[in-house]
C-alpha cells in the first residue's frame, strides 16, 4: 500500500533500476533457465517488465532456486532476486514474500558492486515500508546508498554544482528535493546531477516530484 508521493516514485524507480541490473548481468539469465523454453520465459518476464504471470511452470522454481544460491553463481544469485522484487513491488504472480531470501542473504547482497548493492536494498526497502514483502526489517540506511553523502559532495565539488551540493548538505524535504528534479528532469543530466538526484532518491526521506506516476526516472549509472 502506498502511503506518499515517494512510495509511488520510489517504487518506480526501484523496478527501473532492478531492471538495469538484469540487462547489466543478462548473461546470467541464461544460466537460471534449465532448458531453452526456461530461457525464453525468463526472458519475456523481463522484456514485460518483471512481472512473473500467475500460470507458472519449472522456471519460477529455476529463479527460486537461484535466487537461493549466491555461492554457486553469484550474478545469477542478483539477477535472480532482482526479477522476484520487480515482480512484487508491482504484485505480479510470484508467491514468495522474500522474508527467508532477505534474513538468509542480506550480507551477501551487500557483496555486490556498489550500484547494483544500492538497488537492491533500495527495492527492499520500499518493499517493506509499503508492505509488498514481508521482512524481518528495514534495510538500514547506508546499504541504500550507491555513495556516501560524503562522497556524493566531493564529485559535486569537482563538477561546481553549487545548488546539489547545497541540497545534499540541507537534506531537504522529499517535495523540495522532487520540486527541483522535476525542474531538471527534461535537460540533460550530467554526471553531477546523476550523483546528485540518487543519493537524494537513496536517502530515508527519498524524493517525491509532483505526478510521481509520470515523472522522469534518474538515470542509474
Amino acid at each position: 500500500m502506498f502511503t506518499s508521493p515517494a512510495d509511488v516514485f520510489r517504487t518506480r524507480q526501484a523496478v527501473a533500476d532492478l531492471l538495469d541490473v538484469v540487462h547489466l548481468h543478462r548473461s546470467a539469465v541464461s544460466r537460471i533457465g534449465a532448458t531453452n523454453a526456461e530461457v525464453a520465459s525468463i526472458d519475456l518476464i523481463v522484456e514485460n517488465g518483471g512481472i512473473i504471470p500467475d500460470e507458472k511452470s519449472r522456471f519460477y522454481s529455476s529463479i527460486l532456486l537461484a535466487a537461493a544460491m549466491p555461492d554457486e553463481d553469484f550474478n545469477s544469485f542478483v539477477v535472480a532476486t532482482s526479477i522476484l522484487l520487480t515482480d512484487r513491488l508491482q504484485d505480479g504472480g510470484g508467491e514468495e514474500n522474500l522474508y527467508w531470501n532477505y534474513e538468509a542473504f542480506s550480507d551477501h547482497y551487500l557483496l555486490a558492486d556498489a550500484p547494483v548493492r544500492a538497488a537492491l536494498m533500495n527495492a527492499f526497502r520500499i518493499a517493506y515500508r509499503t508492505g509488498t514483502c514481508s521482512l524481518p526489517e528495514e534495510p538500514s540506511a547506508h546499504t541504500c546508498l550507491t555513495r556516501s553523502k560524503q562522497d556524493a559532495l566531493v564529485i559535486l565539488g569537482s563538477e561546481r554544482a553549487e545548488d546539489l551540493i547545497a541540497a545534499v548538505e540541507s537534506n531537504p524535504s522529499e517535495a523540495d528535493a522532487g520540486a527541483m528534479w522535476n525542474a531538471l528532469a527534461p535537460k540533460q543530466v550530467t554526471l553531477a546531477a546523476r550523483v546528485g538526484f540518487r543519493y537524494l532518491y537513496e536517502r530515508p526521506s527519498s524524493l517525491a516530484p509532483e505526478h510521481p506516476d509520470q515523472a522522469a526516472l534518474i538515470p542509474w549509472r
